[in-house]
C-alpha cells in the first residue's frame, strides 16, 4: 500500500515539475508585426514622387506617389530596411523601428540643380518633318 502511494505522488510530482517547466514559456509575450509599413518620402516642405524604395534583402521595389507617400505590401512582417534612392539625391538606408508612418528627408547631391518648370534644357518638343 505504500509503495502504491508513493508510485501515486511520485507521478503527481513529475507531471506538476513538467507542467511548472513550460508555463513560463506559454506566457511569454507575443512580438506582433506592424499591419502596414508606410511613410513619406520629403525635401524640406516639397513632397518628392518618383522616388525609388525598395526593401533591402527582398525583391520589393515601390515608387512614391504624387503627395511622396508608400506603402509596402503586407508581404512585409518584420521591421523592414528601405533602400531609398533617386536621380540627383543622396541615397540612404533607413529601418523602420515602430509602426508609426516613417518620414526620410532626403538630399541633394552636390552639383544638382532642378528647374522650377520642370523641362530640360534643349528638349525638343516637337520636331517637323
Amino acid at each position: 500500500m505504500k509503495y502504491l502511494l508513493f508510485l501515486l505522488l511520485t507521478g503527481l510530482l513529475a507531471t506538476s515539475a513538467a507542467t511548472a517547466q513550460t508555463a513560463p514559456d506559454s506566457l511569454a509575450p507575443a512580438v506582433t508585426p506592424c499591419a502596414a509599413y508606410s511613410g513619406r518620402i520629403v525635401i524640406g516642405e516639397k513632397q518628392l514622387a518618383g522616388i525609388s524604395v525598395a526593401v533591402k534583402g527582398t525583391k520589393i521595389i515601390l515608387i512614391t506617389n504624387q503627395e511622396g507617400f508608400f506603402t509596402l505590401p503586407p508581404a512585409v512582417t518584420a521591421k523592414p530596411t528601405l533602400l531609398v534612392s533617386a536621380a540627383g539625391y543622396k541615397p540612404q538606408e533607413v529601418t523602420f523601428t515602430s509602426c508609426e508612418p516613417l518620414i526620410v528627408e532626403l538630399e541633394l547631391l552636390p552639383g544638382t540643380r532642378i528647374k522650377k518648370r520642370g523641362k530640360k534644357k534643349g528638349f525638343i518638343m516637337h520636331q517637323g518633318y
